[in-house]
Formats: C-alpha cells, structure tokens, sequence
C-alpha cells in the first residue's frame, strides 16, 4: 500500500507563518483541506461563524 499524499507540508505552513508574521497577525489558523486546497483564516473567529458546538450536538 502507498503512502497517501501529504495535504500540507512544513515549508507551505512555514511560509504561511512567516507571512503571517510579517503582516502582524496574532491570530490565525490554516485550513488544509483533503483535495489539497488551504485556507487561511486570519483574526479571531466568531463562534456563531464556525458552527455548533461538537459536545453539544452529541448529547
């Protein structure tokens, strides 16, 4: 069996930090998606934005 393809490699998630940085953003996260796609979502987030909570739904 093949190793599966990497969805973020370190270099990529370097360069996102450091660009980051340079721009003065203190909060951010990335976003690696299964089909190879990255989004970087910069800032604080709204949780009302990013959906129920998980634990609750459970219950």
């Amino acid at each position: 069996m093949a190793a599966r393809p990497v969805i973020l490699r370190q270099s990529e998630l370097t360069r996102y930090a450091k660009a980051m940085q340079n721009a003065g953003v203190k909060e951010w996260r990335i976003v690696a998606r299964p089909d190879g796609s990255h989004e970087i979502v910069a800032g604080k987030t709204d949780a009302t934005l990013t959906g129920p909570d998980p634990d609750e739904l459970l219950r």
